[in-house]
């Protein structure tokens, strides 16, 4: 009886869960593996943790700073990943991120019920089709989508003046995501405004999320190896310094307009009608001055992206709400809004497919992961290109690969070596065979695709020094003579 009562209240919740679920899971199964490259690493870390526990050792990639020093700044996030790994690492990892992404959606469209504003689901439609490349890191198994949960309820609870919640959200968070950071950005953004709206600081709402991070990193399986690791991946790995991982980089301008441009056309058009109206309220402040914090990091990092787009429709959905609750005497305009949300819908699930099915590369390599796991001793170590690190990892984790995860953190362990290996990626010799003298690996694997094509001609040039042990038309391994 509670649950039916329960449904009958949130029926609208239930439905645009839903609704979404049902959108995400067509994307999702597109195609039948896992889409992108990270979720590989996170659906293994979490069988790992399943089968031994945490561990301080992370052994699998030799040519980085977590063979010396391990801790799972996302522990959390695996935990979350282990129930599904019961039902197969790949088909676990894609039902996984189907319900974390339509968790994310469902809880934004409910802080817009929440707060009042006119046709939340329009709103969280549009943020769920704004661009096309954040649909596509929607479907990849990764903290991203819970990450948002957390920010909407860190929002919700500076509403409430919820200190203790505020309190329990900062301890999971810093759990589940080093992005916590983020975080403690809005709230400091809120606190300036509100104290400056209200003339009135309440420092509450930023003792109690501190005092949550703190414990959260006390309480830790990996105390105290976590604190160092924390610092490095966020100063020196990604905020100030990621030097290799595309996701990091900035966008050329057409990229930057191409994968944007809905939402800066939401954003203009609200900064006009405000200018228009000379009024402006708190929330609205508070949501412009992030999506401008955002904006100035996207453009100097994609990855941003995440967080400009809820916010550029949070800032949009609340400085627009007394004009379109207009739109309820004016049923030609529904219409017209609604037929035109839906096919900017269709375009860009158009346009995803592509972008998928264009991304989708790493199961090229299945035959050579297969002969590898039948055919290479037990913690040999293979030097393999770092993006294929995270596909061999999770089909056999009992061989030791050179680089993964982030050639960041290659670089911070061996900055000379890691300085030859790029020159090689990219065509240059440094005068020797760098597979033998600064690795000493076993065996190579080198795939076929155009990243690789500059390592298979460095290989070629030392053809000596390899035996040719298995080829395909996706990858060849070769065995080091020493």
């Amino acid at each position: 009886m509670q649950i039916k009562k329960f449904l009958s209240k949130n029926k609208h919740l239930f439905l645009v869960f839903i609704l979404f679920l049902t959108m995400i899971s067509i994307m999702q199964f597109t195609v039948p593996e896992i889409i992108g490259y990270d979720g590989w690493l996170h659906i293994k870390s979490a069988d790992l943790i399943r089968n031994n526990g945490f561990t301080k050792q992370f052994p699998y990639t030799t040519e980085s700073i977590l063979s010396q020093n391990y801790a799972d700044t996302q522990f959390l996030f695996r935990v979350l990943l282990i129930p599904f790994t019961w039902l197969g690492l790949i088909n676990g990892a894609k039902l996984a991120s189907i319900l974390f992404a339509t968790l994310a959606f469902t809880f934004f469209y409910w802080y817009l019920k929440k707060n009042s504003i006119n046709y939340p689901l329009f709103w969280t439609t549009i943020y769920a089709i704004s661009s096309v490349n954040l649909m596509y890191r929607f479907l990849l198994p990764r903290a991203m989508p819970l990450a948002i949960i957390s920010l909407i309820l860190t929002l919700y609870f500076i509403d409430k003046k919820m200190y203790k919640s505020l309190l329990i959200t900062s301890l999971l968070f810093t759990w589940l995501y080093h992005g916590f950071i983020i975080q403690l950005l809005i709230i400091t953004i809120y606190l300036i405004i509100n104290s400056i709206i209200n003339k009135r600081l309440d420092l509450k709402l930023i003792l109690y999320p501190l005092a949550g991070i703190a414990l959260a990193i006390i309480i830790n399986p990996y105390f105290p190896n976590n604190i160092q690791l924390l610092y490095t991946q966020i100063f020196k790995v990604n905020l100030l310094g990621n030097l290799y991982n595309v996701e990091w980089k900035p966008w050329n301008i057409k990229e930057l307009l191409t994968f944007n441009y809905l939402l800066f056309i939401i954003s203009i058009t609200t900064i006009i009608t405000l200018i228009k109206n000379k009024k402006l309220q708190k929330k609205p402040l508070v949501f412009l001055t992030l999506s401008i914090i955002f904006l100035i990091a996207m453009i100097k990092t994609r990855r941003m992206q995440e967080y400009y787009a809820p916010f550029t429709i949070l800032f949009a959905s609340f400085s627009l709400n007394s004009h379109t609750s207009k739109f309820k005497t004016k049923r030609a305009l529904r219409y017209i809004s609604t037929i035109g949300l839906i096919l900017i819908a269709i375009f860009s699930l158009i346009h995803l497919n592509t972008y998928i099915k264009n991304n989708h590369i790493l199961p090229w390599y299945k035959d050579g992961a297969e002969w590898l796991e039948n055919n290479v001793p037990k913690d040999s170590e293979v030097f393999i290109n770092g993006y294929t690190f995270n596909y061999l990892f999770l089909k056999n984790s009992d061989l030791r690969y050179t680089h993964g995860i982030d050639l960041t953190y290659s670089y911070l362990y061996n900055k000379d070596n890691l300085n030859r290996y790029i020159s090689v990626l990219q065509g240059k010799d440094p005068g020797y065979n760098i597979i033998i003298e600064d690795y000493n690996s076993d065996y190579v694997f080198v795939g076929k695709l155009k990243q690789d094509l500059k390592l298979f001609e460095y290989i070629i040039k030392y053809g000596d020094d390899f035996e040719l042990l298995y080829e395909d038309e996706s990858v060849g391994i070769l065995k080091v003579l020493k």
